[in-house]
């Protein structure tokens, strides 16, 4: 069905992006796309269900954030259908990406779009974001963690900066609410060694809502004590 909305895929891309897909990639989010709507039937991974809102709010939105990205390895937290790891993979295959999620189910979803776009090192994680924050395997590890639409930003920190190697990034996909955000978030940063690199607003037309892409730099290494425990930081947030 997305082959239909193929010329769309590469025409918005390039308007609102500036990148020129290859037919390719193209047909990768065409095969993403349907399967994302045939398994969101039954797993809900989506309100989104017109291919064109998908392409505009999910696919473009999801590589706005490629022109920040530093290094090859980044991991996407709690990473729901994909959203904005799979896309940025798409985009630049050589990257090095791991989605992580609490809920199973989406995995398999994922794992199965993994297989069918024949993408290489990609693979996706099962886990709270906290566990996967004291994990030693990953604890320090990435350039760049993203996350679109997990949880308000403090919180968010406490998940991300524990992962990222010193000088790393976390880029965070944001609403209307992220200078908001980034006001309730200053203790979190000075207790998890993070600073604002940038704030970049945009929009991709009328029919897209305003958007924000929050960068913040791991300037020092986090304490050991942080994530806290699974639950902690959505019910007490760093303040």
């Amino acid at each position: 069905m997305f082959n239909v909305f193929a010329s769309q895929i590469k025409d918005l891309t390039l308007l609102n992006l500036g990148y020129k897909l290859s037919d390719e990639q193209v047909n990768q989010f065409c095969v993403y796309g349907d399967l994302l709507l045939e398994w969101n039937q039954k797993l809900n991974l989506t309100r989104i269900i017109e291919p064109l809102d998908i392409i505009l709010k999910h696919f473009i939105d999801s590589m706005a954030i490629e022109k920040y990205l530093k290094g090859n390895k980044l991991a996407d937290i709690g990473t729901g259908a994909g959203f904005p790891g799979l896309p940025i993979k798409i985009l630049r295959p050589e990257l090095d990406v791991i989605l992580v999620d609490s809920l199973k189910k989406r995995l398999d979803f994922l794992d199965v779009v993994i297989s069918k776009l024949k993408l290489k090192t990609t693979r996706t994680v099962h886990a709270r974001a906290e566990d996967f924050g004291r994990n030693v395997q990953y604890r320090g590890t990435f350039d760049c963690v993203s996350s679109r639409a997990v949880a308000r930003l403090p919180i968010l920190l406490e998940y991300s900066l524990p992962i990222l190697k010193k000088n790393g990034l976390f880029i965070s996909l944001k609403g209307l609410q992220a200078q908001e955000e980034l006001k309730e978030s200053q203790a979190a940063l000075n207790v998890l060694g993070g600073n604002v690199e940038c704030v970049k607003t945009y929009n991709f037309g009328e029919t897209a809502e305003h958007r924000a892409i929050i960068v913040i730099k791991k300037g020092k290494e986090t304490p050991s004590r942080f994530p806290r425990k699974a639950g902690i930081p959505a019910k007490s947030p760093i303040h």
